[in-house]
Parts: C-alpha cells; sequence; structure tokens
C-alpha cells in the first residue's frame, strides 16, 4: 500500500490537464469565433490539426518514456522539462485581439501553431505521469484509488480555472454586460491558468521524483523500429483495442456537447456570467461524489459494469433538460430558478460521468498487467498515451464538430435567429445523449473481470 501523500502529491500534477482541458473544452473555440474573429468551420479545423499531431506524438512519447533510463527514472526528465512549452504555447493562444489587422488564414495559421506547442507541452507531462501513476501500485482496487485521487485533482483544477474565469477575469462590466464577450478578459484568464500549471507540475515532479528513481528501468537503446514493435504490441491486446474504442467514441460524444456548453448556457438558456458561476459548485460536489463513490463501487462490482451504469445514467440526464423544455415544463430562460432545475439533471449526470472516467482509468493500468503477461514489457507510457490521446479527443474532435454544426446552422452568436439557437440544444441534448449509447454497448464484451485481473497477477508473480 502506498501512502496518502504519495497520492496526493502525484494527483496534483493533474491539475495541469485540468486547467488545460478547461480552456481547451469550454473556452477556446468560443474565444476564437465570437472573440478573435474566425469562422467557426476554420476554428474547428485548426483544434482538429492539432490533434491530428497528437496521433503521432502520444504514443511517439508514450514508447520514449517507457524506454528511457535515466539517474532520474523512466518518466520525470520529461515531466520536469513540460511546462516551458506548455505555457508559453498556453499564453501565446490567448492573445489574438479584434483590433488586429488579420486575415482569416493568419488567424487560423495563429490557432494552429500554439495549440499544437500547447498539446505537446501537454503530452510531454500527461503521459509520462499517468505512466508513473499505472507503476505506483498492481493491486486492483488501489490503482483504482490512485486515479480517483488523479481525476479528484484535475477536475477541481479544471473548476477552480473556470471559476476565475466566470468570477473575476469575465464577469460582467457596464461595458460588457456579457463579460465573455470581453476581448481584453482572455489574456490575464491564460496567465493565471499557466501559472497554477506550472506550480502542479513542479510540485508533484519534485514530491514523485524518490519514489519514480526506485520503479523499474528500461536497459537498452531506443531505436525507430523498436519504437514501431511497442506499438504494435499493445494493438494485439483486444482488452486494449476495445477500451480504445469506447473511449474514443465517448470523446467524440462528451466533446461536442462540452464544446456547445457555453453557447448552450449563453444564447439558448440566456445565462448571464454570473448565473453561469452558480454551476460550478455543483461540479465540485460532483467531483467529490465521484471520489468517494468510485472505490466504493469498484470493491462491489466489477468494472465494466460500472461503465456500463454509468454511462446509462449519463445519457438519461443529458436528455432530460431538452425534454422538458419542450415539454413547457422549465422555468423561465435567463431565471434563478432554472439554475437548481438544470442542477438536479447534472448533479447526478456529472458524478456518474466522473465514475466512469475513474474506472476507465483505472481499467487500463489492469491491461497493463495483462500485456506485460503476454509479451513480457511493461507498456504503462504507451498505454496511457492512448487515455491522453483520448482527452485530446474530447476537445479537438469535439470543438472541430461543433465548429461544422455552427457553420452549417448558420450561428452569428447574438444575432443569431431562434431556430439556429434552438438547434443547439437539440444537439447538446439527444444528439450527443444518443452517442453516448454506443461506447455503453461496446463495453459489454470488456473481458478484464476481478477474477481475470487476478490470474493475470499471479502468474506474473510465478
Amino acid at each position: 500500500m502506498i501512502s496518502t501523500a504519495l497520492k496526493r502529491n502525484y494527483a496534483t500534477g493533474a491539475a495541469a490537464n485540468g486547467v488545460k482541458t478547461d480552456m481547451f473544452t469550454f473556452f477556446l473555440l468560443f474565444f476564437y469565433t465570437n472573440i478573435a474573429g474566425l469562422e467557426p468551420a476554420l476554428a474547428g479545423l485548426a483544434i482538429l490539426v492539432a490533434l491530428c499531431v497528437d496521433a503521432v506524438t502520444d504514443p511517439l512519447m508514450g514508447t520514449i518514456t517507457d524506454r528511457t533510463n535515466s539517474r532520474w527514472g523512466r518518466r520525470h526528465p520529461y515531466m520536469f522539462v513540460s511546462f516551458i512549452p506548455l505555457t508559453i504555447g498556453y499564453i501565446l493562444l490567448f492573445i489574438p485581439n479584434p483590433s488586429w489587422d488579420v486575415s482569416q488564414t493568419g488567424l487560423f495559421l495563429w490557432m494552429v501553431s500554439f495549440a499544437v506547442l500547447t498539446r505537446v507541452g501537454m503530452t510531454l507531462f500527461d503521459i509520462p505521469h499517468r505512466g508513473l501513476g499505472a507503476e505506483l501500485s498492481k493491486d486492483y482496487e488501489e490503482r483504482s484509488l490512485i486515479m480517483s485521487w488523479r481525476e479528484l485533482f484535475g477536475w477541481l483544477a479544471g473548476l477552480t480555472n473556470a471559476f476565475l474565469g466566470y468570477f473575476i477575469f469575465l464577469r460582467a462590466t457596464p461595458e460588457y454586460p456579457r463579460g465573455m464577450l470581453n476581448p481584453d478578459a482572455y489574456l490575464p484568464f491564460a496567465f493565471a491558468g499557466a501559472a497554477i500549471m506550472i506550480i502542479s507540475i513542479l510540485f508533484s515532479s519534485f514530491t514523485t521524483l524518490k519514489v519514480g528513481q526506485s520503479l523499474s528501468r528500461w536497459s537498452g537503446s531506443i531505436k525507430l523500429i523498436d519504437i514501431y514493435n511497442e506499438i504494435k504490441i499493445a494493438l494485439s491486446n483486444r482488452s486494449f483495442i476495445r477500451l480504445f474504442f469506447i473511449n474514443l467514441t465517448l470523446a467524440i460524444a462528451w466533446g461536442l456537447g462540452n464544446a456547445l456548453t457555453l453557447y448552450v448556457n449563453t444564447f439558448f438558456w440566456e445565462f448571464t456570467t454570473v448565473q453561469i458561476t452558480a454551476f460550478l459548485p455543483v461540479y465540485a460536489v460532483c467531483s467529490y461524489f465521484g471520489f468517494l463513490l468510485t472505490p466504493v463501487l469498484i470493491k462491489r462490482f466489477d468494472k465494466k459494469n460500472i461503465v456500463i451504469i454509468s454511462l446509462l445514467i449519463v445519457s438519461f440526464m443529458t436528455l432530460m433538460p431538452f425534454t422538458f423544455f419542450n415539454l413547457g415544463l422549465t422555468p423561465e430562460k435567463g431565471s434563478w430558478e432554472l439554475i437548481p432545475f438544470l442542477s438536479s439533471f447534472l448533479i447526478f449526470g456529472m458524478t456518474f460521468n466522473i465514475i466512469g472516467i475513474m474506472t476507465r482509468d483505472s481499467m487500463l493500468g489492469d491491461i497493463s498487467d495483462e500485456v506485460e503477461l503476454d509479451s513480457g514489457k511493461r507498456q504503462e507510457g504507451i498505454l496511457y498515451a492512448a487515455v491522453s490521446f483520448m482527452q485530446k479527443v474530447n476537445t479537438g474532435l469535439g470543438s472541430f464538430t461543433a465548429g461544422l454544426v455552427l457553420s452549417f446552422i448558420g450561428f452569428q452568436g447574438s444575432v443569431s435567429s431562434s431556430d439556429e439557437i434552438y438547434s443547439l440544444i437539440v444537439i447538446q441534448g439527444p444528439v450527443v445523449a444518443c452517442l453516448i449509447l454506443i461506447p455503453a454497448f461496446l463495453v459489454y464484451r470488456y473481458k478484464i473481470t476481478r477474477s481475470r485481473h487476478a490470474e493475470i497477477i499471479r502468474a506474473l508473480n510465478s
């Protein structure tokens, strides 16, 4: 068993990805389409291009960190330097201003360049960090607890970033009653997020360095053909392939819904910045409930059953606001009474969404044990590169799809027609709810149960 202090120190590092993911999921597309003036389809394409770069760099980083041998261990050399490209790219991404005299092409290239730099910087930290977490324990339940801690810190950091945005930087002013449309607010907002990322990365890296040096080491060189063979080994594992497509389909669905959240809250539900901030405590409660419930559920049920039930609940709750609105049962748009009404669905849906995320993360650690049994190689880095990539698919492909949707319906912000605005809730409601059902069916055939994992560990120990 590892100490609570070590779990906490390790999990602190997830705050960096929490901040970046929050900004990329909820604010990046909105900023470039409503503030910088980039066409929605081009903004979505820029995020997709950055995602394509990740498709190469993520598995490459996973293999490199698995095969690194240094006095700092396999993971920490990359974790220590990652904050430099990460924060530079992150800050420069939010510099564009409506006063810039720049073409659509120039703005597109700016967005692509610094979205790529930000994602590469996060790759340098997040993939080795996830690999480190899988190495800390091989126990079926303790591994789940480690990942629960990690997800808790990631969610809380994302919520902190959102709170800073809505309550401080994007608050309403006489000039901008809807603070989200204030062009001068986003750069200081980005600086605040960058500071949080630097602190979390360096704290987690320094406080886990000693244990990282004591874990398994790689002896040998890194060759291009070896990297290819390492990826091939991972892709030959059926459990890994199934979980990959479960996460892929879910990332597309959830990414699309998340990318439209700020649009729906602002233009459909007609909330002010202060009212949107009122949802943040609900997300915080959901994060805490998910952290408490996940280890308890994993002690009683197989992980795949937890994921299936979680996805069904999330799908149902995603559909409810749309359904009640069309039945005429929702409070008036823009009213404070609407917030607790929507929160009643949000607290169940988001809690079980977080439970599902924590459970799926721990499932990948179990798969790494199966890969070791089959191939004799520990591949936490490359396997968790897949999880990191799926998180980026969440923001990348989801934002790309959202950009296409906004262009297709002719969405023009505050001057959009009622039909165009209504289309937003149709997509975020029934369309996303149906997409979430696809991974629920896929996970049904996942094979690593509690008893199967116990067999794997016995075989490895013998």
